[in-house]
């Protein structure tokens, strides 16, 4: 009997996506499936969505929160409720390809590997026209990956939580963090990795990240100094790792700590003179956070000096903020993507 796999979805006021997401599911070529919905008090229609699938198709198994608890909890109540070999997440906005199940099983059984990932295809909207591209090269076969002891690129490869299936084995016992109201996926993500006995990539992407360019606006601000109270445990992850990959991990976190400084959190409505300030602290915290950012020798150096110019430099950080203060990194970002990595759809 093919082995079952639950597939577990967070839903808040997704009800505009829900139809789409909910249907790439339903049409899977494998259909040994457990499809948990959890709807945390949403206040558009997404529940009746829920309903209505619900009761026409056994495989959903819905879950309804009285009170909004965050995507945490959600992801929780799944956790503790699942009952399949694999675990899939999925966000509620996203959807997947219809052989997507089929071709991560099979490739998890081939390659006896616990977790199975792939591409995600990014479709940027702006203006009305659709973008499709992903974050990386394609390569032309399936990256058989290891484990963070024989492959210590293990440790950068991918940070979405979202999209791969994941042996039971692997998820027994492990939940979010709910104290973290964001970032934590990448509490998650990294916690995962050092359970990993064998991880692949397959050469395609099947999951469907879908993304608005009006929308993104809402997701920057203040709440991104979260990324520090989610680097500070990722740190705590690895404490007993090798000191090789204590550095690696610091460089990647302290790098984009200060991307997520610049980028996101002084993106919003405030002073220049306020941001200064908000700015300033977070640098500070950043500072105190990595303990050997200045010597580490995975850190860009370019970045690592720039950063010391900062540090309690109150004129550089508010030129900073005021030479950056209209650029939108994010679109920037996507529009750099959507040409290096364009891709067509089969």
């Amino acid at each position: 009997m093919n082995k079952k796999v639950s597939i577990i979805v967070p839903v808040y006021n997704a009800e505009k996506y829900l139809d789409r997401s909910i249907k790439s599911l339903l049409e899977q070529t494998y259909d040994n499936l457990e499809i948990i919905l959890i709807d945390d008090c949403s206040t558009d229609n997404s529940k009746k969505v829920i309903q209505k699938y619900a009761s026409s198709d056994n495989r959903i198994r819905p879950f309804y929160s009285e009170i909004n608890n965050g995507v945490s909890r959600s992801r929780n109540i799944g956790l503790k409720s699942f009952t399949g070999d694999y675990v899939f997440f999925m966000d509620a906005d996203d959807y997947i390809t219809n052989t997507a199940i089929e071709k991560m099983v099979k490739a998890s059984e081939k390659y006896n590997a616990d977790v199975v990932d792939n591409y995600h295809l990014i479709i940027y909207t702006n203006k009305n026209k659709n973008y499709y591209f992903t974050e990386n090269k394609i390569p032309k076969d399936i990256l058989v990956m290891g484990n963070l002891k024989n492959n210590i690129d293990v440790l950068t490869k991918a940070t979405y939580i979202t999209g791969k299936i994941i042996k039971k084995e692997l998820v027994e016992g492990m939940t979010f963090d709910e104290s973290l109201r964001r970032y934590e996926d990448l509490v998650f993500e990294h916690q995962l990795k050092v359970k990993i006995n064998n991880m692949i990539f397959l050469n395609e992407p099947c999951y469907y990240y879908y993304q608005v360019s009006d929308s993104l606006i809402n997701t920057l601000g203040e709440k991104h100094i979260a990324y520090l109270d989610a680097a500070k445990k990722v740190i705590d992850v690895y404490k007993d790792n090798t000191e090789e990959i204590k550095q690696r991990i610091e460089a990647l976190l302290f790098t984009n700590a200060f991307l997520t400084g610049v980028s996101k959190v002084v993106k919003n409505d405030k002073s220049l003179e306020d941001n200064t300030s908000i700015l300033k602290e977070y640098i500070n915290q950043f500072d105190s956070l990595f303990l050997t950012w200045r010597t580490n020798k995975y850190i860009n150096n370019i970045i690592r000096k720039y950063v010391i110019k900062l540090i309690n430099n109150d004129k550089k950080i508010y030129n900073l903020i005021k030479r950056t203060r209209n650029i939108d990194f994010i679109k920037l970002y996507f529009k750099f993507l959507s040409i290096r990595y364009s891709y067509k759809i089969k």
